[in-house]
């Protein structure tokens, strides 16, 4: 009898090269950044949780160093506040 492997499945953490920006700015106590090759300001925004609307960061809880630990969220469209975790975090 043959058994077949089940397929894996996509790990839901995100590995790409934005997430170690945006986790750099987070240690630092930041949530905007000037991209340096466009001089452009890039600030944090996660998609809602009822509608996938772009939110805006409305408060940062911070360690003692400074360090931010809990991003508060508020949608632009649905006005529902949420905590964002560094992995649904972006850049625009």
């Amino acid at each position: 009898m043959t058994t077949v492997a089940a397929p894996k499945r996509a790990s839901s953490k995100r590995a790409d090269p934005e997430l170690a920006t945006i986790t750099r700015l987070l240690a630092a106590g930041q949530t905007t950044r000037v991209n340096a090759a466009t001089g452009h300001s890039q600030a944090l925004y996660a998609k809602c949780p009822n509608d996938g609307g772009q939110s805006q960061v409305r408060r940062v809880s911070r360690q003692g160093g400074g360090a931010i630990f809990e991003v508060h969220m508020r949608c632009t469209q649905c006005a529902t506040d949420f905590v964002a975790k560094p992995e649904s975090l972006y850049l625009r």
